[in-house]
């Protein structure tokens, strides 16, 4: 590791990952207290790469915990070798959120620093056969469902697949894996993040393909919810060591990536508000005691307008920087409940419009709904939009082409059939 981070920083974000997230993390940290981070990614990459504001510390596949928890222990002997300072732990996927959680007090001890959250907790969000449980208990509507147990095997998939029939089930279905932290570990052709099917044998073959690939868990089936891209929403929320939900922050989704293993990542995202929609986020963060930051995935039905529950994300979401555009910066809620350990402000709901993107902007605009439209055309005239990717303050000639690159690349990238997943 070289010595970017300077001794004299009072404190160092350490985040896993290598994509937007992280990156959106490291910026926001550096926007509010000027401070660099240690990025932990797979391998070196021009996301989180090329940049004034990151120290790579790569560590290659991050699936065992043993692994994980050698490397982030040498990067902490590093970062504490000339004064002791609080490392705060960012995990960027769901299975490196459940190794956190599983050896927390290894962690601890190292010198970071997170929520506080048990393995229960974890598996009532993280798991959505008991994140479904949780929303049935509390009459917040998600999508009609059936969980096949695939430790079971291959044998079980027939009989599973004609119980679903009409006139309580009908197709399109969507297949997506209750334990997100091993389906990430599980590798077969075709193997998606979310699977749209249109027929009982496409349900049948993806089955059983995961089951003979190795997939012990559960499988999740439910009804699609018809509407486009533009009826997704992201809420996200943080709550803090008081029980006390400080932030809300609600977004419409213009255009996902519909990329294979991408599936569910937000392009384009407007800030907006729903007080319905944002209760029901706070009854499910204080139903299950959380900790931190929580995000959920929520699809309005096109026909009733009614919010469905997708699933709980146990961590920021990957594409966040709607909130930092939108006057919340997710670094300032972190460094308040685990460095300064003070007191919010009173509890601060995002409003827009405000726009974050990834893609270019009249791009957006073509995938937006009319709504949307217009409400991309006032966050333009209010000068609320943000490109999380593309930072004055963190420029770079290899980085800036990469950059650019990129942006000419998004429009094959999120070319997709309108409305094909609940993810």
């Amino acid at each position: 590791m070289s010595a970017q981070i300077p001794a004299t920083q009072p404190f160092v974000p350490v985040i896993t990952g290598g994509d937007l997230g992280a990156y959106s993390l490291a910026r926001e940290f550096h926007e509010a207290y000027g401070a660099k981070s240690v990025v932990v990614p797979t391998a070196e990459n021009l996301v989180v790469g090329g940049s004034k504001l990151t120290q790579l510390c790569p560590a290659g596949q991050m699936f065992e915990a043993d692994h994980v928890l050698a490397h982030l222990e040498k990067v902490a002997d590093e970062l504490q070798r000339d004064a002791q300072r609080p490392l705060i732990l960012l995990p960027g996927y769901d299975h490196l959120v459940r190794i956190v959680v599983e050896h927390s007090a290894k962690l601890r001890d190292m010198g970071y620093v997170f929520p506080e959250l048990s393995a229960a907790q974890l598996d009532q969000a993280a798991l959505k056969e008991q994140f479904y449980a949780r929303c049935a208990n509390l009459g917040i509507k998600y999508p009609r469902t059936a969980t096949i147990d695939c430790s079971e095997g291959v044998d079980s998939v027939g009989a599973f697949v004609d119980s679903l029939a009409e006139p309580e089930w009908s197709y399109p279905l969507i297949l997506k894996a209750g334990d997100g932290s091993a389906w990430a570990n599980t590798r077969f052709p075709g193997r998606r993040k979310v699977h749209y099917l249109t027929d009982p044998q496409q349900l049948h073959d993806v089955l059983s393909k995961a089951i003979q690939a190795g997939y012990q868990g559960t499988m999740i089936i439910q009804q699609f919810i018809p509407g486009p891209d533009s009826n997704l929403r992201i809420l996200t929320h943080f709550r803090d060591r008081t029980g006390t939900t400080v932030l809300t922050g609600l977004a419409q989704v213009v255009v996902e990536d519909h990329a294979p293993g991408l599936e569910g990542n937000a392009r384009a995202l407007i800030a907006a508000s729903d007080q319905s929609v944002e209760a029901q986020g706070v009854q499910l963060m204080d139903a299950l005691n959380w900790h931190g930051f929580g995000m959920f995935d929520i699809k309005v039905h096109e026909d009733t307008g009614e919010a469905y529950f997708l699933e709980m994300n146990p961590r920021l979401g990957r594409h966040h920087y709607y909130l930092t555009v939108a006057g919340a910066n997710p670094a300032e809620y972190l460094h308040r409940e685990f460095v300064e350990k003070s007191a919010h402000p009173a509890p601060f709901t995002t409003q827009g419009p405000a726009v974050s993107t990834t893609i270019p902007l009249k791009l957006a605009h073509q995938y937006a709904s009319a709504e949307q439209q217009q409400l991309l055309d006032e966050a333009k005239r209010a000068r609320r939009i943000g490109w999380p990717l593309q930072y004055s303050k963190d420029r770079n000639l290899k980085r800036d082409l990469y950059q650019r690159y990129r942006l000419t690349k998004a429009a094959g990238e999120v070319q997709h059939t309108p409305g094909t997943m609940n993810a």
